[in-house]
């Protein structure tokens, strides 16, 4: 296995992934059993289907607080960059393991929560930008302005040495939103908008809003808008992150067409792993102990690695359909 985190490196996939209209997976793994699963889904999907190697994203997110990762890994008393070495050993271990031959792997960085002092600090070291392939600086809680020159500043400083992905929109919070009594049209991402942030801030990727779950606080049906995608990849070019995409089932096959080159994935994947494991509990009989075959660590972890795997090769099997 090799980790592709160099830049030019990282956006030649990226370029490819444009071009043919087959989006890098890129899903977050949480913890080893998770990683595992992902390079394993990987290497049986490149094995079935002949390939010499395939090329996924591997994301974890910082003190996001959403999903801190990272910061619920955190050892009493480590600190982030700690935590982060932690998790990018258990990738290098994966690489040099031999199992996963055909499979190159993209670390990145979900979320890197800019209002939060220890992502921020995270993301300036240089050792970080080295190992990561892609950084998400997301400044989405600010206004467009701010926004836009926090971002650029952060490119300045950054964007030699790795790929910078960043959210062009403010993201409301519930309280505000209902204050302001805005409607889901209102905070979908606008063409116009998304095409001045990339020029102001020279980011090589973005996630819009296209009526998916990324963060959504609104109360209507999600539903996935192809038409915008397609208007803002005709304004900028196929440099589309699709974040929210468990809510899109089947019709994840034809986001490539619409200039998505990114697909992040994790909640269905582990909601469903957690499932499987609740269904082997209950099969059990209620008024017996649970067998140690099925409540030890290993057993846990076999039963979300082997989910993962089944839903990452799923997943690139559609993506990769015509």
């Amino acid at each position: 296995m090799k980790i592709i985190n160099e830049r030019m490196a990282v956006l030649e996939r990226l370029s490819k992934a444009g071009e043919t209209r087959i989006p890098l997976l890129c899903p977050n793994a949480e913890t080893p059993e998770e990683m595992i699963g992902i390079l394993l889904g990987a290497q049986r999907h490149a094995e079935a289907c002949g390939l010499t190697a395939i090329t996924i994203g591997i994301g974890v997110t910082a003190t996001y607080p959403d999903h801190p990762q990272l910061g619920l890994l955190g050892m009493p008393g480590a600190d982030l960059c700690t935590t982060a070495k932690l998790w990018l050993r258990w990738l290098q271990n994966c690489a040099d393991c031999g199992i996963f031959e055909r499979v190159e792997a993209i670390p990145f960085i979900d979320h890197g929560w800019v209002p939060a002092e220890q992502d921020r600090q995270l993301m300036e070291q240089v050792w970080f930008q080295d190992a990561m392939g892609i950084i998400m600086h997301d400044a989405s809680l600010y206004d467009f302005s701010e926004n836009a020159r926090l971002t650029s500043e952060y490119v300045e400083r950054a964007g030699q040495r790795v790929v910078i992905e960043a959210c062009p929109d403010k993201v409301y919070e519930r309280a505000e939103i209902e204050r302001k009594n805005l409607q889901e049209a209102e905070m979908l991402s606008d063409p116009d908008s998304v095409a001045r942030f990339v020029a102001e801030t020279g980011v090589d990727l973005v996630v819009p809003n296209l009526g998916t779950e990324h963060r959504t606080q609104s109360k209507v049906p999600l539903e996935y808008r192809r038409e915008l995608a397609q208007a803002l990849s005709s304004r900028i070019g196929p440099r589309l992150a699709l974040h929210g995409t468990s809510s899109l089932g089947d019709r994840l096959q034809t986001v490539g067409q619409d200039g998505i080159c990114k697909v992040n994935f994790y909640t269905a994947m582990t909601r469903e792993a957690s499932e499987h494991i609740k269904e082997e509990w209950n099969a059990v009989d209620p008024a017996a102990p649970l067998p140690i075959s099925l409540a030890s660590g290993a057993a846990i972890h076999a039963f979300r690695r082997d989910v993962f795997a089944k839903k990452t090769q799923a997943m690139l099997e559609l993506l990769s359909s015509p």
